[in-house]
């Protein structure tokens, strides 16, 4: 199971923890991790702005980001967003599906805090990869998918957003890429192997 796949496990049975709600039968929150991360979130402790972009979640060292695969720019009618770079920056097989992060890094005016959700022009972060040759979409798997609304950089800066995908059937190299649009922003993107 991938880093980003615990993750959201990890951070589910936080937020069940968090609210009183018990996973498996146990009140009690056990371990080092999640007595550092409850900490961490009391006190605003190290990595802060990387789990605020979404970096650490999608397993993105800010300090040495991966280089794009494919990339676009959307054009977005929003109050302080004029246009954000959408990159795909990693995608990889794990286990029974594709698990694909976009750097998402909006231009634009002021300084405030800007969630991914804006960057998109006010749509769910929800893309498609569509294969035109054997006619099929692969919708990303919603429960394999980070918040949109919660992870936030000043525009300028990027914010991070992963999620999965179906793995394609065998075959297929190339896919193209629906971002926030029913045509595809993003071409030919090589599939891993």
């Amino acid at each position: 199971m991938s880093i980003r796949i615990s993750a959201i496990a990890l951070s589910a049975a936080a937020a069940v923890a968090l609210t009183g709600c018990s996973l498996g039968g146990t009140d009690q929150a056990s371990g080092s991790d999640s007595a550092q991360s409850a900490q961490n979130a009391a006190t605003g402790g190290d990595g802060e702005a990387a789990e605020a972009s979404g970096a650490k979640d999608a397993g993105i060292d800010p300090e040495d980001p991966p280089k794009a695969i494919a990339s676009t720019t959307l054009h977005v009618e929003n109050d302080d967003v004029d246009s954000t770079k959408v990159e795909l920056v990693e995608l990889s097989r794990d286990e029974n599906v594709m698990v694909a992060t976009f750097r998402l890094t909006g231009q634009g005016r002021g300084t405030e805090e800007t969630s991914a959700f804006e960057l998109l022009g006010e749509h769910t972060f929800a893309p498609t990869f569509v294969d035109f040759t054997n006619m099929e979409k692969y919708t990303n798997v919603t429960d394999l998918t980070s918040n949109d609304i919660s992870v936030e950089a000043p525009l300028g800066k990027p914010v991070y957003v992963f999620t999965a995908f179906p793995l394609p059937r065998q075959g297929v190299d190339t896919m193209d890429l629906q971002l926030i649009s029913e045509r595809p922003e993003i071409v030919d993107v090589p599939m891993p192997e």
